[in-house]
């Protein structure tokens, strides 16, 4: 794009302009290459600084208080570099450098200058989002036929009997150790709560599209609703494990070039309040997964997370079995101990020891636990316990 060229002139241009009127405030003799040059030092490093600081949750989360910051900061600044390029100077260039740094922004906004010197054609772009869209409709249009399908498999609950149904989320599908952990979390859970039957597994998998009902948002809400006909919304727990990417904003949803929403903690508690689902206990494996606790917290609710909302987790790499998280948890804890809330402190304290032996910042994860979902799991862990038991006896 050659006008690309022809708009960053016109920065330098502005840029020359404005070191101009600052040393003619300055006095009639006053050298504009005397600014120019601590101006032209110091820029670049003020641009990566600001540049890396954008990228922090205080500047998205409170983004006018971090302009103030950051005009604030230039204002003090220009001081400086007058101060650099004059040895003193008067109040009239400094007060004419304040109001350029102030209202900088402003007119190169309103002047709207295109500076990009490639772009991708346009016809070649389109062509790919036509041949994207035409894969994607059928595939997404067929998914609630699938999740129907997998939710008829399900074992139906029987009335006076408290069951355990799980329901497994893999939303990452460019990496097949999510998928991996969701399968493996679902045998876990039937050994610990009998919820071999009772199980749906919405995975996202790059290479395989077709064994599993895809992991979306609208899929995971369908499920939710289509299970609670087959559970006893009175008695009945639901296991949800949600495996995948995470950020401060939740849990990542993608499948190659399919167009899928983000998992967020507000639109998981919406999916399983229109569910109506009571009895919960969300297991969430990912980076930043702490996000969800506070809008998912209830007396009847359990939510295990792999870390706070402001660290990461780490393991995902795809030449692992499982995450750092799921191994000490699904693999390490649970097959040795008789509670969820009995694994997670061992996963945590098996998690604490391994980042500090490789010198990781500690992921902290968090477990909430209601008064009401701890009888209620203390029910269904003693029966299937005295169920696994007997069939050792059997065996025998």
């Amino acid at each position: 794009m050659p006008d690309g060229v022809y708009f960053w002139t016109c920065y330098l241009l502005l840029g020359l302009f404005a070191c101009g009127l600052v040393a003619r405030a300055q006095s009639e003799a006053a050298d504009t290459r005397a600014v120019l040059i601590p101006v032209l030092s110091v820029a670049p490093y003020v641009l990566i600084v600001f540049w890396l600081l954008s990228d922090l949750s205080f500047v998205t989360r409170h983004g006018g208080l971090a302009l103030l910051l950051g005009g604030a900061y230039l204002v003090v600044l220009s001081v400086r570099t007058l101060y650099a390029a004059f040895g003193s100077f008067r109040a009239r260039a400094a007060i004419v450098a304040v109001i350029m740094v102030l209202l900088g922004p402003w007119v190169l906004a309103n002047m709207n200058l295109d500076t990009r010197l490639w772009l991708v054609d346009d016809t070649q772009e389109a062509s790919d989002a036509d041949d994207a869209a035409m894969e994607a409709e059928p595939l997404l249009y067929d998914q609630p036929s699938r999740i129907e399908a997998a939710v008829e498999r399900v074992t139906p609950s029987q009335r006076g009997t408290p069951a355990a149904f799980f329901v497994g989320f893999a939303g990452d599908g460019d990496q097949s150790i999510f998928k991996r952990e969701a399968v493996f979390a679902r045998s876990v859970f039937a050994d610990h709560l009998g919820s071999a039957d009772r199980s749906v597994e919405l995975i996202n998998d790059v290479e395989d599209r077709d064994s599993f009902p895809l992991a979306t948002v609208s899929g995971l809400s369908d499920t939710l609703k289509r299970l609670t006909q087959r559970m006893d919304l009175e008695q009945d727990v639901l296991v949800l494990m949600l495996t995948s990417h995470g950020s401060r904003e939740g849990l990542e949803v993608a499948n190659g070039n399919l167009p899928l929403l983000q998992l967020g903690p507000t639109e998981l508690r919406q999916a399983l309040d229109e569910a109506g689902i009571k009895w919960r206990v969300i297991v969430v494996s990912a980076c930043y997964s702490g996000v969800f606790i506070e809008a998912l917290k209830s007396d009847t609710s359990l939510i295990a997370t792999a870390s706070d909302a402001e660290h990461t987790s780490f393991g995902c790499a795809d030449d692992r079995d499982l995450t750092y998280f799921g191994e000490a948890f699904l693999k390490d804890a649970m097959p040795t101990t008789p509670s969820l809330e009995a694994a997670f402190k061992k996963a945590a304290s098996l998690i604490q020891e391994r980042e500090a032996a490789e010198h990781l910042v500690h992921s902290n994860p968090q477990l909430y636990e209601g008064n009401a979902i701890r009888q209620k799991l203390a029910v269904l862990e003693n029966e299937a316990l005295r169920k696994h038991q007997n069939t050792v006896i059997v065996q025998r």
